[in-house]
Order: structure tokens, then C-alpha cells, then sequence
């Protein structure tokens, strides 16, 4: 049995995994657009508004993957849901890579997009619920990181791949995708479902059993460190439900917990990761340098692969940046940088004919710049950002409608891409330049640091009790600081002391069974 830092191993490995084909999709795709054998088998999409519905469709069916991990989400669990987005994920896969006829080729992205909408919102939460604070930040960047080196993965192998003969070219990459999915299925039965949810749904003595194994190697269920933090979890957990209130009540606000609040911050972030102008590359970075910067097919492809990797060191750095400067700081950093280079590759673009050797290097530069910036603030901190921010009974819908917000705006970038750079040029990076910039002021006065708290001190600082407003003031250092509020460590004893004195060791969960269904 799986135990301590094997368990978090697998733990990791296994949400990795689950995170993995959104990345490689974005790889596979852009180079697949531009496979001659997929143009001729499929010759609609040298349309750039069919270009865009082939790879946006994707995005929508994420959009409903994402919806069904919020319906569900909660009385799956968090590793059935994983389970069930993999089948349907498999699904679309087999279809893709056996399309003979376009409609084939779109049902599958969109039932693909399903399966993904539903792991990509889950993998994040079942990683932060179940490993340590301290490791939190950690491990969940390289959750996430395993997206960017599938895209990398896939940005090599569509080129390998381009030397084949007929369908390999694009059939084989595409058949690839159920190799993370494989993964996954593999290592989930080797690991306990999170803590948090055990307990949200009253199974008391396998949420001990589960925090006992996370928590380190040989531990016993009533071993001290173990209860405190089962205590802690559930003190928490019993205020919630305490407090549990209408759906209308949170719509309107007026919920002690501040659930709409936090629900639009994870909401904000994955808008502004999406509108930072990621997808408005990503899925046609190889067509933008073949058909806007004049590269031919061959230097297009090596240059989308050289970038892939860049990407990759680039997110795999926030590893190290992630609770060191926290997450407020690298957000309002990204954009800055971000905003700095789209203004340089409009810049470029617009004297393009002029001179177009030396723009177009510029051009490029900066656009391998963009990615290097956004690799290691934007691509990572949204995800880990909107698994921490929401409450344990709002987890699962606010995680899913965060990512639900990824996927929406990250189809509208898709699919209205190609035709904005075709008809506007270089103010189509002009737009993502203004909208970067804006992004700083709004990170600094609304999104609290998360960076060095529990899950639980987030519950604590949107208490309505708290006295926190949601327009964050220049001189509330408990909202920005990196380091873990010393109110927040004694709210914690607090909890701990309060379920040592009422609650007897072996019926922990007993007021919560009510909530079990």
C-alpha cells in the first residue's frame, strides 16, 4: 500500500497525467492543420473559418465536460470523475484517428473535449485537497507543467511524423492522445480519493485512512499529527455546513462564506489566462509563422518545436517561483511581460513589409519571449489558483466553472483567430497588448495571496465575519503577504482544540452524517 511520498508520487503522476492531453491536443493540432495528407483528406479546412470550428470544437466540448463535472462531480468523487472523463476521452480519440469523413473527425474533438472538460477540472482539486500546504504549490505546478511538455511532445512529433506516408502523417499523432489517458486509468487504483471529499460526504473512517497515508510512511489512524489534521479539516468543514445556504443566497451574495466571490476570482483568472492571448497562438503558431512571417513548412515546424521547449523550461521554472514570490506577484508580472511583448510583435508585424528579414526575426523573438513569460506566471498559477481559492462544498462546481471560462474564451480566441489575423494584422496583438495591461491593476486590488495558507485559512479570510472587502487595500498585508498569517496558525489551534474537547476520536465526522447523501 502506497504511503507518505510514494503516495503523493503516484498522486502527482496520476493528475499529471489527467492534464496532459490538453497540452498535447494544442501540439497536435497546429501541426495537423498543416499535414498535406490531413489537408487533402480533409480539404474544407483550408477555410480559415473551418480551420478555426476544427480546432476550436475541442474547446466546446470542454466547455460541457466541465458542466458535467460540476453536476456530478461531488457525488462521483474526485477519482470517478477522473475515470469517467478518461472513458470519454478514449472515445474521441479512437474516432479522430479513424475519421474518414470530416463530421467523424469533429464529433470525436468534440466528445474528446468532454472527457478533457471533466479531468482538467478535477485534477487540480483532487491534488490540492489531498497533499500537504507545504507542498502544495509545488506539486500542483507540475501537475499542470505536464501540459506544456505534452504540447512540446507534440510539437516534435507532428514534425517527425510530417515525413510519413499518408494518413501516419496525422492518424498517429492523433491515435497518441490515449497514452496519458492509459496512464491514468493505470495508477488510480493505487491511491485513495481526497480527504476533503471523504469527509464532505461523511465516510469518516476512510478519510482517516486516507489522511493517515498522505500525511507520511508507518503512521498509525490515531497518531497525533493525523488527527490534528483530520480536526482541523473537519472544524472547517462543520462551520460550511453550518452555515449552508440556498443557491439563491450565494448568487446574491449574501452567504457568510463569500462562495460567489471566490467563484468569479477562479473565473476571473482562467478569463485573463485565455485573454493574456495564449490560445490565440498556441493552436496555429505554425500556420502564423508559415503564412504571416513567411517561413516555410519545414522552418515553421522546427521553429514551433524550438518554442515548445523553450516553453517547457520556462513553466518548469515556476516550480521554484510559485511560493516564493506567490501568486499575486507572478500574475501582475506575466502580464506586464506579456503586454511588453505583443506591443512588440504588433510593432513588428506592421513593418513586416518593410524589411522582412529583420521585423520577421524580431517578430519571432518576441513571440518566443511571450511564451518564456507566460510559461511560468499565467500558464500555471490559474489552475492552481482556482483548486485553492473556492470552499470544499464548492469545490468541484467552482473548479468546474473556472475551467469552464478557460474553455469558453479559449474557443473564441480558437475559432475567430485565423480569420483576425488574416483581415486585421498587426492590431490583432495590439488588442491582447491593451487587454494585458489592464490585468495588473485588476490582480493587485482583487486576487488575495493564496501562496503559504490551507485550504482551510481561505475559509477563514472570506468569512463575512473576517471584515475582508473584496476590493483589497493598499494596507491589508493579509491579503498580499507570502508568509502564512500568525491569525490564521492560531485559528487553526483553535479548530484543533475546539473537535479535541467535543468530538471523541473514533466519531470524528459524527455531526456531518446527514450530509452523506
Amino acid at each position: 500500500m502506497l504511503e507518505g511520498y510514494p503516495l503523493e508520487i503516484a498522486l502527482t503522476a496520476a493528475n499529471a497525467a489527467a492534464q496532459a492531453w490538453y497540452g498535447y491536443d494544442q501540439g497536435v493540432i497546429s501541426g495537423v492543420l498543416i499535414s498535406p495528407d490531413f489537408i487533402r483528406s480533409f480539404p474544407q479546412t483550408r477555410n480559415p473559418d473551418i480551420q478555426g470550428i476544427t480546432a476550436s470544437c475541442f474547446s466546446l466540448g470542454n466547455l460541457v465536460g466541465c458542466l458535467l463535472a460540476a453536476l456530478f462531480g461531488d457525488r462521483l468523487g474526485r477519482k470517478n470523475t477522473l475515470r469517467a472523463g478518461a472513458a470519454l476521452s478514449i472515445i474521441g480519440a479512437v474516432l479522430q484517428f479513424l475519421s474518414w469523413s470530416f463530421p467523424q473527425l469533429i464529433v470525436g474533438r468534440i466528445v474528446n473535449g468532454f472527457g478533457n472538460g471533466m479531468t482538467s477540472s478535477t485534477c487540480g482539486i483532487y491534488q490540492a485537497e489531498s497533499c500537504s500546504t507545504k507542498r502544495r504549490g509545488k506539486t500542483s505546478v507540475i501537475v499542470v507543467l505536464h501540459n506544456v511538455v505534452l504540447y512540446m511532445v507534440a510539437s516534435w512529433l507532428t514534425l517527425a511524423c510530417s515525413y510519413g506516408a499518408g494518413g501516419i502523417q496525422w492518424r498517429l499523432p492523433l491515435a497518441l492522445q490515449l497514452v496519458p489517458c492509459i496512464v491514468m486509468l493505470s495508477i488510480l487504483p493505487f491511491i485513495p480519493d481526497s480527504p476533503r471529499w471523504l469527509l464532505l460526504r461523511g465516510r469518516t473512517d476512510e478519510a482517516n485512512e486516507a489522511v493517515r497515508r498522505y500525511l507520511g510512511k508507518g503512521l498509525r489512524k490515531d497518531d497525533q499529527m493525523v488527527l490534528d489534521q483530520l480536526r482541523s479539516i473537519q472544524g472547517a468543514l462543520k462551520i460550511e455546513l453550518d452555515n449552508h445556504v440556498s443557491l439563491k443566497t450565494v448568487l446574491l451574495g449574501q452567504d457568510r462564506s463569500g462562495h460567489l466571490k471566490r467563484l468569479l476570482l477562479g473565473c476571473g483568472a482562467q478569463f485573463m489566462q485565455q485573454f493574456g492571448g495564449i490560445n490565440g497562438l498556441n493552436y496555429y503558431f505554425p500556420a502564423i509563422l508559415e503564412n504571416s512571417l513567411g517561413m516555410s513548412d519545414f522552418m515553421a515546424r522546427v521553429l514551433t518545436g524550438c518554442n515548445a521547449v523553450s516553453y517547457t523550461i520556462s513553466s518548469a521554472m515556476c516550480f521554484w517561483f510559485i511560493d516564493r514570490f506567490g501568486r499575486r506577484s507572478l500574475m501582475m508580472s506575466g502580464s506586464f511581460l506579456q503586454f511588453l511583448a505583443y506591443v512588440m510583435v504588433a510593432i513588428a508585424v506592421a513593418y513586416l513589409p518593410h524589411a522582412p528579414h529583420e521585423w520577421g526575426s524580431v517578430a519571432i523573438t518576441f513571440l518566443f519571449f511571450f511564451y518564456a513569460a507566460f510559461g511560468c506566471t499565467w500558464g500555471m498559477v490559474p489552475w492552481i489558483y482556482q483548486s485553492e481559492i473556492n470552499s470544499i462544498a464548492m469545490r468541484a462546481k467552482g473548479s468546474a466553472a473556472a475551467t469552464s471560462f478557460n474553455w469558453l474564451f479559449g474557443f473564441v480566441c480558437t475559432q475567430f483567430g485565423p480569420t483576425a489575423i488574416a483581415n486585421i494584422g498587426y492590431r490583432y496583438y495590439i488588442i491582447f497588448a491593451c487587454l494585458n495591461i489592464v490585468f495588473v491593476p485588476v490582480v493587485y486590488f482583487f486576487y488575495p495571496e493564496t501562496a503559504n495558507r490551507t485550504l482551510e485559512d481561505l475559509d477563514l479570510y472570506f468569512d463575512k465575519n473576517s471584515g475582508n472587502n473584496t476590493v483589497i487595500a493598499i494596507s491589508n498585508k493579509k491579503a498580499k503577504q507570502k508568509l502564512r498569517p500568525l491569525e490564521y496558525v492560531e485559528a487553526e489551534r483553535q479548530r484543533i482544540y475546539h473537535e479535541t474537547e467535543t468530538v471523541k476520536t473514533s466519531d470524528l465526522v459524527k455531526p456531518c452524517a446527514s450530509h452523506s447523501s
